[in-house]
């Protein structure tokens, strides 16, 4: 009797759980893949989260599925912010709202991860604009700390974390005209840089060292299991980080940020194969001399050299602006499916994870935006439904709120 019992109970509940699982099917919109590819007209099935198909037509039959017409419609990936501080930061204003930095040169162990706030305002705003992902970086400092991949819609920070601690970043020293005070001319920030990391290694090759959680904290960056972001944007700046990288621990993944002038450096970025995050190009040159259009212009001269790039947006608030970066970058020479892998698969393929998220593709996470027009344009993209992880997400927010609310208050509607 009570093997019955059990066989009965197990039976139930495989029919429960089959009956929460729901399929969704989207349909007959534009798949941009974000590996370059399109689709016209294309299906993308998802499952429990994943991707299960994907292609011009449906192969498999579901029952029960609930069926999304996407006609007219554009279908992307979710995007991934890149260097910024989203979550770690609120109100300018108020330094109880910044979480961002700690005091200290060399804070490798300060850890962005545990102090990401799901319940930020600003993480909405960003959501809105089809910023699915964010890697929220420390500041300050020589060494800042390590930053994490992060899901902008989440109930805590275990709960939105994607990849922890994926890379440690380093402030790398301005160097001006050789001044005989070396305190002035950056020398001495690049003795204590070299000391930092002779110390961090011979650390990580003792057997029982006493703990130092700063040393300890720089294990992954040895072992090349973490990137080692270098925050420069000065031509001079990237060529003597790589320099000392490569000469002293080739071990070492080497990341740009910034990067402003990789454009003069490209054939070394090349050569040693580092990718590059680009800082804002919704700026003047920086150089007097350069043209007022090249910083729109040097995604597509990086992506002509065959450099890896992503595109990014320092800061908080600003960064829901990231698709019309691209969009800009597609204007000045960029084929507009590269501009688009500059925001989702690139950054994903930088920080390892590009086997779950960063492009369509069947066995991904299904973190998907369908789009009622251009999502690069920023006349004409608006969000029509966005999933992370399969799951419908509500767009809403305080500031379409707002906007809602003075409309109806002076009947503009």
């Amino acid at each position: 009797m009570k093997i019955l019992i059990k066989i009965a109970f197990c039976v139930l509940l495989s029919l429960n759980l089959s009956a929460q699982i729901t399929t969704k099917i989207i349909r007959n919109g534009t798949l941009h893949l974000g590996n370059g590819e399109v689709i016209e007209g294309g299906v993308l099935v998802m499952e429990q989260g994943k991707i299960i198909e994907l292609g011009s037509t449906q192969k498999g039959l579901y029952k029960n599925a609930v069926v999304i017409d996407a006609k007219g419609k554009h279908v992307y990936p979710g995007l991934i912010a890149m260097n910024n501080i989203m979550g770690l930061n609120e109100i300018d204003a108020i330094r109880a709202t910044k979480d961002y930095y700690e005091q200290g040169d060399f804070n490798p162990n300060v850890r962005s991860l545990i102090a990401y706030n799901t319940d930020s305002k600003i993480l909405p705003t960003a959501l809105f604009n089809g910023i699915l992902y964010t890697q929220a970086i420390p500041q300050g400092g020589i060494i800042s700390g390590s930053s994490s991949l992060m899901k902008t819609k989440a109930w805590n920070w275990e709960d939105a974390v994607v990849k922890g601690d994926e890379g440690v970043h380093i402030n790398w020293p301005h160097i001006p005209i050789p001044s005989l005070d070396p305190n002035k001319n950056g020398e001495k920030l690049m003795g204590d840089i070299a000391t930092f990391f002779a110390e961090a290694k011979q650390y990580q090759n003792m057997k029982t060292p006493a703990f130092n959680a700063r040393l300890a904290a720089m294990k992954g960056v040895f072992l090349g299991t973490q990137n080692l972001y270098i925050h420069t944007n000065e031509a001079q700046g990237m060529m003597r980080s790589i320099q000392f990288f490569k000469s002293n621990y080739p071990e070492i993944h080497l990341v740009i940020v910034g990067g402003q002038e990789a454009y003069l450096v490209a054939d070394l970025l090349k050569e040693n194969q580092i990718p590059v995050v680009l800082g804002s190009i919704h700026r003047l040159p920086a150089r007097n001399a350069d043209g007022i259009d090249l910083p729109y212009q040097t995604p597509a001269q990086l992506e002509k050299l065959g450099i890896k790039f992503a595109l990014s947006l320092e800061g908080s608030w600003e960064a829901r602006n990231l698709a019309y970066l691209a969009g800009t970058a597609a204007a000045y020479g960029l084929n507009k499916e590269a501009a688009l892998k500059a925001i989702c698969l690139s950054p994903a393929e930088i920080m390892g994870i590009s086997d779950r998220i960063g492009s369509l593709a069947v066995g991904k996470d299904a973190s998907i935006l369908i789009c009622n027009g251009d999502l690069l344009d920023m006349k004409s993209s608006e969000i029509w439904q966005a999933y992370l992880c399969g799951e419908a997400i509500d767009l809403n927010n305080e500031q379409v709120k707002l906007y809602q609310k003075y409309m109806d208050k002076y009947k503009l509607n």
